[in-house]
C-alpha cells in the first residue's frame, strides 16, 4: 500500500545516502529505488495511465504519450512523475519549451528530481545556453554529487564557456 509520509522519509534517506555513496553498484541501487518511489503513483489508474504513456512513449507515438500524460496531471496535479514524464515526451517531440515549463513544475514539486534536472541540461545544451546548462549540473551536483562522470562534464563544460 503506498503511504506517502513514508515514501518521503524513504526519499530522504536514499538522498542522504547519494550524498557521500562510493560503491557505483550501491548508487545504482539507491538511484533505482529513488525512481520507483517517484513511479508510484499511489492510483491504479494513475498508474495505468503512466504505463500507456510509456508505452506510447516506447513506440514515438509523442502526442499520444502527451495525452496520457496530461490525464494523469488533470487527475493529480501533485504528482511529480507526471509532469517530468510529459515533460520527456514534449522533449522527444522537439518541443523544449513545453518541455522546460514541465520539468520546472516537476522541480517545483520534487527539487531534487535528478531525472527532470539532467532533460533541463540536455534542453540547454542542444538550444547552446551553456551559461543555463552549467547552472543545471551545478544544482544536479549538489543534490547527486557521485552522479556517474558529473564532474567531467561540468569541467568540460566550463572550459567550453571561458
Amino acid at each position: 500500500m503506498y503511504h506517502p509520509k513514508q515514501s518521503e522519509e524513504k526519499l530522504n534517506d536514499l538522498f542522504n545516502y547519494l550524498q557521500d555513496a562510493q560503491d557505483e553498484s550501491e548508487i545504482g541501487s539507491v538511484e533505482s529505488q529513488i525512481w520507483e518511489i517517484w513511479l508510484e503513483s499511489g492510483s491504479p489508474q494513475l498508474n495505468w495511465l503512466m504505463e500507456k504513456g510509456a508505452e506510447a512513449l516506447q513506440k514515438k507515438d509523442y502526442n499520444q504519450s502527451i495525452e496520457f500524460f496530461g490525464q494523469v496531471i488533470t487527475l493529480n496535479p501533485d504528482y511529480a512523475e507526471g509532469w517530468n514524464k510529459r515533460a520527456t515526451a514534449y522533449f522527444l517531440r522537439g518541443d523544449y519549451k513545453a518541455s522546460l515549463l514541465d520539468i520546472e513544475e516537476t522541480l517545483r514539486l520534487e527539487p531534487r528530481h535528478f531525472g527532470a534536472i539532467s532533460g533541463m541540461i540536455n534542453i540547454y545544451m542542444m538550444v547552446q545556453d551553456l551559461k543555463a546548462a552549467l547552472k543545471a549540473y551545478k544544482l544536479l551536483q549538489r543534490i547527486y554529487p557521485q552522479k556517474r562522470d558529473l564532474a567531467q562534464q561540468i569541467y568540460n563544460l566550463q572550459k567550453r564557456i571561458k
